[in-house]
């Protein structure tokens, strides 16, 4: 009887072993992909995902390609062109060094590889399977790398298992493109789920970019500009806006390579301590670009992990950058940062002490109780509106710096004007004719869309169906994509100016309307809807950035006296009228 239990495990087992802490789902597979193209100087990648990359995922890129003998060695297992010596482990410049991402998805897959450099007149095709050349033929084809990736796991029935629903693992996909997509900003990409484009992105800004892939135009973003020595740290961090509800949307990046953090994670977070209360909203996009000497990458499989050896310097950097700026831009008092209701309880008292000389026999919270109670009764027939006066006014807002905004009875933005006018302006309404009029003068021109990470589902009944097919062009002018699906409608890009929250209250409310195809009247009709749904609603509360930004965008616009209902916007309230409220 034998008496030993140690034994080398099998060839095949050490491969999927290996496999398996590169390649744990299609999403590892695609990141692999699109960083051995960057590598090959690509400057057009377009990818293509079948069944959430479950059945297919395919990239073609139009990069320097391999020779024969190169794309052989491809996907053995430690093979790269990236390191020669032990010293260039110290000095990575590349996305892939290992030389093991090909050769693991070459043992879970079935791959092809279809590759030309500019060197040899013909391409090679290589069929694989569990590592190894099934086929090779010659091709013709144009200079660049074809890589497909079919049925990911089909020999590991139990690897196969453990992926997540379509929906999941389809988002994780998404999410390591936008990585490569924010970092690599040079290179054109188009983005393909069972044969439709979902994503198209050219060559732009990272700013541009952040907005493109997050629909970040309606929220300010600070920029970040750090330089020391060997560090040069960049990007954009949100603004302290109260009103957000949503998770923030957070990557960090070293030397392009998208990681994961902690440290550095908190340190950008605890800059907003005191300035916000919900510090998940926080959005961060930062670029750190280090010296490569003072990187480790080697520390964990997929690269997604890094150590830093000066982790705490630029850390620090990072987060006292974040609180100047912050300190700066909202008038923060650094004692103050250590009070976490400091942004809630500064910025009504500020703003109401412009509003002393109305009333100054009442103390601040008698003024507040006095006009929240006051304006909650009063008819728009209290005010008085003066058409002279708009264009005077609408000069005032544009030029003015500092706009001091206060809002009441989640109605009105009130701001006060040549010392004893006040100005109110409807919330709402003034939202709607921004709306109305965005999308009245640029119906004729390509709107800027948002894109999903998910398409939206709109369910529809039967005669919704055919209403909402006979208006879909329509639709697709202003900004609005969507493909139907059995019963229902999916969203996945609509214009900037509206937020997807209320997607499908704006849809409904459209289709209250019975659309003829054809009709003349069909896109005002539109256009009116859409303006009226997504506008402001009454009670929201908005930040006073939010308020002065509407105030802008509203008296910007060539209407605004009324809405397209006869409705008043603002009202003009007459002089000494507060005196003679109060002071009866």
């Amino acid at each position: 009887m034998n008496s030993n239990t140690i034994q080398l495990l099998p060839k095949k087992v050490i491969n999927q072993i290996a496999s398996g802490e590169i390649v744990q789902r299609p999403s590892s597979v695609l990141k692999e992909l699109i960083e051995n193209s960057i590598d090959a100087k690509a400057k057009m990648i377009d990818v293509f995902i079948r069944d959430s990359g479950k059945t297919l995922i395919q990239l073609i890129d139009n990069g320097d390609g391999m020779s024969l003998n190169d794309a052989r060695m491809s996907f053995q297992r430690h093979a790269t062109s990236k390191i020669k010596t032990n010293e260039d482990l110290f000095r990575i410049r590349t996305k892939g060094f290992r030389g093991e991402a090909l050769a693991s998805i070459a043992f879970i897959s079935q791959l092809e590889i279809q590759t030309k450099n500019k060197e040899n007149v013909m391409g090679f095709h290589f069929f694989i399977e569990e590592g190894k050349i099934k086929k090779q033929i010659p091709i013709n084809m144009l200079q660049g790398t074809r890589v497909s990736v079919k049925n990911i796991f089909y020999k590991i029935p139990a690897r196969r298992r453990f992926l997540k629903s379509s929906r999941i693992e389809f988002q994780h996909i998404v999410n390591e493109f936008y990585k490569i997509v924010l970092a690599h900003r040079d290179i054109v990409y188009r983005f393909y789920h069972n044969d439709k484009i979902l994503f198209s992105f050219k060559k732009a800004s990272l700013k541009d970019r952040i907005q493109e892939i997050f629909s970040k135009k309606n929220q300010i973003l600070i920029p970040i500009i750090i330089k020391k020595s060997r560090i040069f740290i960049e990007g954009f961090v949100s603004n302290p806006d109260t009103d957000v509800q949503k998770k923030g949307d957070q990557f960090l990046f070293v030397n392009q390579r998208s990681i994961t953090n902690t440290f550095f994670h908190r340190k950008i977070i605890s800059a907003y301590d005191g300035i916000l209360k919900n510090l998940k909203t926080v959005s961060y996009f930062i670029f750190i670009h280090i010296d490569p000497s003072l990187v480790n990458w080697n520390i964990h499989p997929t690269k997604k992990e890094v150590k830093l050896e000066e982790e705490n310097l630029v850390g620090n950097m990072i987060q006292q950058e974040i609180k100047n700026i912050l300190c700066c831009q909202y008038k923060v008092k650094k004692e103050d940062l250590n009070h976490s209701d400091f942004l809630f309880s500064c910025d009504s008292s500020k703003k109401m002490n412009h509003y002393n000389s109305f009333f100054e026999e009442l103390s601040y919270k008698e003024k507040v109780i006095q006009l929240d109670n006051f304006l909650h009764h009063m008819k728009e027939s209290d005010f008085f509106i003066d058409i002279h006066l708009t264009k005077k006014l609408s000069s005032y807002v544009s030029n003015e710096k500092d706009i001091k905004t206060f809002q009441i009875n989640g109605k009105y933005i009130i701001f006060p004007w040549e010392e004893e006018n006040i100005i109110l302006v409807d919330q709402h309404r003034a939202h709607q004719n921004i709306l109305l009029e965005f999308f009245f003068q640029k119906r004729k021109k390509k709107l800027i869309s948002q894109q999903f990470l998910f398409p939206i589902e709109v369910r529809l009944l039967k005669h919704e169906f055919n209403s909402l097919n006979n208006i879909k062009q329509d639709l697709i002018e202003m900004g609005f994509h969507f493909f139907f699906c059995k019963k229902s409608a999916y969203l996945y890009s609509i214009p900037e100016k509206i937020h997807q929250n209320i997607l499908v209250e704006i849809f409904h409310n459209i289709l209250t309307y019975n659309f003829s195809k054809g009709e003349k009247n069909n896109k005002k009709i539109l256009i009116k809807s859409i303006a009226k749904s997504a506008a402001i609603k009454y009670g929201t509360k908005l930040h006073s950035y939010k308020m002065k930004c509407l105030i802008r965008d509203f008296f910007s616009c060539e209407n605004t006296s009324y809405t397209y209902t006869g409705a008043p916007v603002f009202f003009v309230l007459k002089n000494n009228f507060f005196k003679k409220q109060f002071c009866k």
